[in-house]
């Protein structure tokens, strides 16, 4: 047998099988590691000193709760990126407490095909299994992405009493700047409403109006902002209130008036602009253009 028959029977599984159940069995240490097997090692053929050149870091805050449409763009959204050359990072994140805190769940790398000009220094058979076993890790990979992501925004509740956005932003921000691809896209899904020890952009149950400027001294005196290495930044979510039991009737709709949303944009492209990244869409809450490298 040429080819190592686990990480095709793996990539064989995912794709026609049950991704759940398949991602569930994944090892302990899954997320640490690309967890999409190599079809240059799978078919023994040496791999490009760059298996990706692009990186796409999704990262959910588990303190927003979503509606089936939101869900639907943030899938329809990380899957119109997974493509070859690609790699992706799933994380989520909330407080640094309450039992939930920042964790990658998953990486995995769509590896780049050979290229066409040096395919005939390749065995033909090799060459055939290869090209079925890529075809499969797209699969795999696109339904390791997808499933998670689906399960984390599912698992998304506004009950929890904090979300220390800035700190998860700033801890995953050198991975991001330090990897090797190319292009760089951060997806991030969150509210935007800061609540932490360090700010809190809530008053009596709805957004307060912060001033963007005040926000960012805090920022910066707390040692908040990171290096994303030229990152583009999507957001999706801004600004999403559940509706409150009591209140205004604002309050109660959940209401977010347009000069709140404004210094609340100006507020995280500010944030972005002085963690070394591009603010490219504020989705309030919906985004209105897809993502794109």
């Amino acid at each position: 047998m040429r080819r190592p028959v686990r990480a095709l029977r793996a990539l064989r599984d995912f794709a026609f099988g049950s991704c759940l159940a398949l991602a569930a069995a994944l090892p302990a240490q899954a997320g640490l590691t690309n967890d999409v097997p190599s079809c240059y090692a799978a078919n023994r053929i040496d791999a490009p000193p760059v298996a990706y050149d692009q990186l796409i870091y999704v990262l959910i805050d588990q303190t927003v709760s979503l509606d089936p449409t939101l869900q639907r763009s943030v899938l329809d959204n990380v899957q119109s990126m997974m493509m070859p050359g690609t790699k992706f990072v799933i994380a989520e994140f909330s407080a640094f407490s309450q039992g939930h805190y920042l964790n990658v769940l998953h990486t995995g790398v769509v590896e780049r095909p050979i290229p066409a000009s040096e395919e005939g220094n390749v065995v033909m058979s090799r060459l055939r299994d290869f090209r079925t076993c890529m075809q499969q890790q797209l699969v795999y990979g696109q339904k390791l992405a997808l499933a998670t992501t689906a399960q984390v925004l599912k698992s998304g509740t506004s009950n929890l009493d904090q979300s220390d956005i800035m700190m998860a932003l700033k801890t995953v921000a050198p991975a991001v700047a330090q990897d090797k691809a190319a292009h760089k896209l951060v997806f991030v899904v969150t509210d935007g409403l800061e609540n932490s020890s360090v700010t809190s952009f809530y008053a009596r149950n709805a957004v307060r109006h912060i001033d963007p400027a005040a926000e960012l001294k805090k920022a910066h005196d707390n040692n908040l902002f990171g290096d994303f290495g030229s990152a583009r930044v999507y957001v999706l979510g801004a600004g999403v209130m559940q509706a409150a039991a009591d209140g205004s009737a604002a309050q109660r709709n959940g209401y977010r008036d347009p000069k709140t949303l404004m210094d609340l944009k100006q507020f995280w492209d500010g944030y972005f602009s002085r963690s070394n990244a591009q603010l490219v869409e504020f989705g309030e809450p919906a985004l209105l253009k897809p993502l794109s490298w």
